[in-house]
């Protein structure tokens, strides 16, 4: 696997069309598709995370292949990633994911609902004053814990209460192909530790991504020794 830095040439910020090109979500995944577009069938064998330095975007991506820039755009460090792992590891992380829950309703068809809004609702369906509720912050924190605890029991790593901060809680809707198509996306950023407790399945996690949305930026979790 390759850990890639991917960021624009310094002449390229003044690119017109590159700015066009970041509309929206949708568009950021095309933009990122196409640096590994070798083959149009072929599979997403990719993950990508998006930060924002000094107001210009900076992407990293776990991969299988090294991306290829063929409009001499972007600057594009790659190297080979093979963390070293073991049982009661404590790493710093950072991870963009799309937390949600899975329910059935009557007729056992399958729904998903973020975390968030669904803590809305039962709280609405609950009778709950909204002047009783907790902030949003609150729930975000809450419900993103949960979700990411819940998570690390099947992808091989443990978090405390206190050492996962979760925000940054935006809500996207967008089109794709051509408007025909829309797709609603809701995010949460977490930081925090993490203890690993089962390094095969957590290095699959690493390579593979965490929850759903990872073809728009979410799923990849950025781990690092702690600074203790």
């Amino acid at each position: 696997m390759y850990m890639s830095r991917i960021r624009l040439q310094p002449n390229a910020s003044e690119n017109k069309d590159f700015w066009r090109s970041l509309g929206n979500t949708y568009q950021v995944h095309r933009l990122l598709w196409s640096l590994f577009a070798d083959d149009p069938q072929r599979n997403r064998d990719f993950l990508y995370h998006c930060e924002n330095t000094k107001g210009l975007p900076t992407f990293y991506s776990v991969s299988e292949r090294i991306p290829e820039d063929e409009g001499g755009m972007w600057q594009i460090e790659s190297k080979h990633y093979e963390p070293t792992l073991h049982v009661d590891q404590k790493l710093s992380f950072s991870l963009c994911a799309n937390p949600i829950r899975t329910k059935r309703d009557g007729e056992g068809k399958q729904h998903r609902h973020d975390v968030v809004m669904n803590a809305k609702n039962q709280l609405k369906q609950e009778g709950v004053s909204r002047g009783k509720w907790p902030s949003e912050a609150e729930i975000v924190q809450e419900q993103g814990f949960e979700w990411l605890a819940r998570k690390g029991e099947q992808y091989g790593f443990s978090v405390g209460e206190h050492e996962v901060r979760a925000d940054g809680y935006r809500q996207e809707r967008f089109y794709k192909a051509k408007g025909k198509h829309h797709v609603n996306i809701s995010t949460v950023d977490f930081t925090g530790l993490l203890t690993v407790t089962d390094p095969a399945r957590f290095q699959n996690a690493l390579y593979r991504g965490i929850g759903p949305a990872k073809s728009f930026g979410c799923g990849l979790m950025m781990v690092r020794r702690p600074l203790i």
